[in-house]
């Protein structure tokens, strides 16, 4: 494996583990709407979690690229990319 398919396998890494952070996040906002906190509550905290996940894009692929890691950047933003759009269509959906 070459070195920028590494860095490239490394951004997505990061990006999946972000994402893993941000479905327990769901998973406590939609418990919280069971608990009370009603639909609007959750949906209103979906929509900032993805406002989070798109500025967590724009700060991995920043970091990447000063690191000198242009493909690790490429690899984070491509994932975070798709990452985002599914969120946003969970929340169209709901």
């Amino acid at each position: 494996m070459r070195g920028d398919e590494a860095d490239e396998l490394r951004g997505e890494i990061v990006a999946l583990e972000t994402a893993l952070a941000s479905a327990f996040g769901e998973i406590a906002v939609l418990r919280a709407t069971v608990e009370g906190g009603g639909p609007a509550a959750a949906l209103g905290a979906m929509e900032e979690m993805a406002r989070q996940l798109e500025g967590a894009v724009l700060r991995g692929v920043v970091g990447a690229e000063s690191l000198g890691r242009p493909e690790a950047a490429a690899g984070f933003e491509r994932r975070m990319e798709q990452i985002v759009h599914a969120l946003r269509n969970a929340i169209a959906f709901r």
